[in-house]
C-alpha cells in the first residue's frame, strides 16, 4: 500500500537545503536492482578469480597457446589482479575512456595478465623449486616501499609477506597492458572493425576445452 506523505513548506525547505530527497517508489527499485547486480558481479568476480588459480597449472602449461589464441587471449581477467596504494587506493585493473564518442570500458586480458607474469616482477620463487606468481600487491607511492602475495600452479602454495621489488614496477605492469589494451580498441574504432562479430570464449569454456585436450592426448 502507498504511503501518502504530507510536509509543510517550512519542513519541504529545510529537506531540500539538507539535501534530504525522498525517494520515488520507482527510483528506489532501480536503485536497489542496480545493486543487486554490484552485488551479483563481484560474487562473479570472486568466483572466476577462484577458478582461475584453481588451474593455474593448466593456464601455465598452455601459456603460448593461449597468448597465440585471440579467443583465449582476450578473455577479460580484471579480477585475477588486486593492488592498492596508500593515499591512491585501490590499483584499477579496468580503464573506461571514450573512442570515438563511444564509451568504452576495457580491462585486464588473460594475454595481458600471462605478459605481466612473464615479467620478473611479478614472479618469485617458491620454495618446492618452481615459479610463484604474484596476484596482489600493495605499497606506498611515495616510499616505493610494497608488499606482496604470490601462487604457485605448481604445488598451490600462498607465499606472503614479498618485500623485494619497488612498488611502481607492479603498477607500471598494470598501467602499460591497459595502454595496449586502450591502443587496441582505438585502433579498432579506426579502422571501422570494432563491434565485428567474433568467436567469444569465457574462462569456463577455455579450462574445459583445454583439460579435454590433454585428456584425449593421454589416450
Amino acid at each position: 500500500m502507498a504511503v501518502k506523505i504530507q510536509e509543510g513548506f517550512a519542513l519541504f525547505s529545510k529537506r531540500m537545503d539538507a539535501k534530504a530527497f525522498i525517494e520515488g517508489e520507482d527510483e528506489s527499485l532501480d536503485n536497489m536492482e542496480s545493486q543487486k547486480m554490484v552485488e551479483i558481479n563481484k560474487e562473479r568476480d570472486e568466483r572466476k578469480r577462484k577458478l582461475l588459480f584453481d588451474n593455474l597449472d593448466l593456464i601455465m602449461r598452455h601459456r603460448d597457446e593461449i597468448m597465440k589464441t585471440p579467443r583465449y587471449a582476450k578473455i577479460d581477467v580484471h579480477y585475477a589482479l588486486r593492488g592498492g596504494g596508500a593515499y591512491i587506493g585501490p590499483i584499477a585493473m579496468q580503464r573506461r575512456f571514450s573512442a570515438a564518442g563511444v564509451p568504452v570500458t576495457v580491462g585486464v586480458t588473460l594475454g595481458s595478465l600471462l605478459g605481466i607474469w612473464g615479467s620478473a616482477t611479478y614472479k618469485v620463487d617458491c620454495s618446492c623449486g618452481n615459479t610463484a606468481y604474484i596476484r596482489s600487491f600493495g605499497g606506498s607511492p611515495l616510499t616505493g616501499m610494497s608488499v606482496a602475495g604470490a601462487i604457485c600452479p605448481h604445488c598451490k602454495n600462498e607465499i606472503h609477506g614479498i618485500r623485494s621489488r619497488p612498488f611502481g614496477d607492479y603498477v607500471r605492469q598494470v598501467q602499460n597492458a591497459l595502454d595496449s589494451e586502450v591502443a587496441e580498441v582505438s585502433q579498432a574504432f579506426i579502422s571501422g572493425t570494432f563491434g565485428k562479430v567474433r568467436e567469444l570464449c569465457s574462462l569456463e569454456k577455455m579450462i574445459s576445452e583445454l583439460k579435454l585436450r590433454e585428456y584425449r592426448e593421454k589416450q
